[in-house]
C-alpha cells in the first residue's frame, strides 16, 4: 500500500459534477426521436402523451439511469456480435416502423431471433412472469410489429445477491417468450386501439381516458407532469402528492 501523506487533501468539485452531466445528456440525446408513437411509449401511454405536448430534459437522476444502460446495452450487443466489435452509437438494431400498427419500434437483437436486452440493479432473480412483466410487455410489441410469436429477453442483473455469501455478483439471466398466434393478433388490436386513443387524446388535448401510468411512475416527486396531469384518484392524496 501506498502511503497518504498528510499534505494530500480531497474535496469534491461541483462544477466537474455539473459538466460531466451536461456531456452525458448531450450525448444521450444527440440522436433525433423519430417523430411519433414508440413501442415504448405503450408501456405507459399517458405518460407518452405529456411527453409529447410538453417535452422536458432528462433529471439528473434519469441521465444517471439511463447511461450506464445505454453503455451497457452497447457493450453486451456489440460483443454478442459476429465480429465481437462495440460501436458506443449503436444501442439496438435500428428503429422501424410499423405501417399497420402505426407505430416506431427498436428491438435491441435481430439476427434470426428477436431479443430485448435490458440492465437491472435487483438484488433478487425473477420468481414469475409478474417479476418480468414490463419486459414482456415491449417484447409483446415487437412481435406484434413483426408478426412473429417467438422472442428472447435477456437481462444483466448488476447486483444480483448470492443466498449463501450474501455478495452481490452482476450476472446475467435469459428468457425465452412464446405468445399463440390468436393472442398474438389480440395484441394486434389491443395496440391499434392504444394508437387511435393516443391520437385522439393529442387532437382533443384531453388525456383523462387514457390510462394510469403505474404507481412508481406517477408522483409529485416522480413525475414532472403531476400537477398539471392531476391522475384521478392519486392527486390530492398523501400518497402521491409526497411520493
Amino acid at each position: 500500500m501506498i502511503p497518504i501523506p498528510e499534505s494530500v487533501k480531497v474535496q469534491r468539485n461541483h462544477n466537474d459534477e455539473k459538466w460531466l452531466l451536461k456531456k452525458s445528456e448531450a450525448w444521450l440525446t444527440k440522436d433525433e426521436r423519430k417523430k411519433g408513437l414508440h413501442a415504448s411509449d405503450f408501456l405507459d401511454l399517458r405518460r407518452a402523451f405529456w411527453r409529447t405536448v410538453d417535452p422536458q430534459p432528462l433529471s439528473d437522476r434519469e441521465i444517471g439511469v439511463f447511461l450506464p444502460g445505454k453503455i451497457l446495452h452497447a457493450f453486451v450487443l456489440g460483443a454478442a456480435g459476429d465480429d465481437g466489435l462495440v460501436n458506443l452509437g449503436v444501442s439496438d438494431a435500428g428503429s422501424r416502423y410499423s405501417d399497420d400498427l402505426g407505430i416506431w419500434y427498436s428491438p435491441d437483437w435481430d439476427k434470426t431471433d428477436i431479443a430485448e436486452f435490458k440492465t437491472s440493479r435487483a438484488f433478487q432473480e425473477p420468481k414469475t412472469l409478474e417479476d418480468l412483466d414490463i419486459y414482456v410487455e415491449q417484447v409483446l410489441i415487437y412481435l406484434a410489429c413483426e408478426k412473429k410469436t417467438k422472442a428472447k429477453i435477456w437481462v444483466l442483473y448488476l447486483n444480483l445477491r448470492d443466498k449463501e455469501t450474501r455478495r452481490t455478483t452482476p450476472s446475467f439471466r435469459c428468457f425465452e417468450v412464446e405468445i399463440s398466434p390468436e393472442d398474438l393478433e389480440r395484441t394486434r388490436e389491443f395496440i391499434k386501439v392504444g394508437k387511435a386513443d393516443f391520437d385522439q387524446a393529442i387532437e382533443t388535448q384531453d388525456w383523462k381516458h387514457l390510462d394510469l401510468c403505474r404507481e412508481w411512475l406517477c408522483g409529485a416527486k416522480n413525475c414532472t407532469w403531476y400537477a398539471r396531469c392531476q391522475p384521478e384518484g392519486r392527486y390530492g392524496t398523501p400518497e402521491f402528492d409526497k411520493a
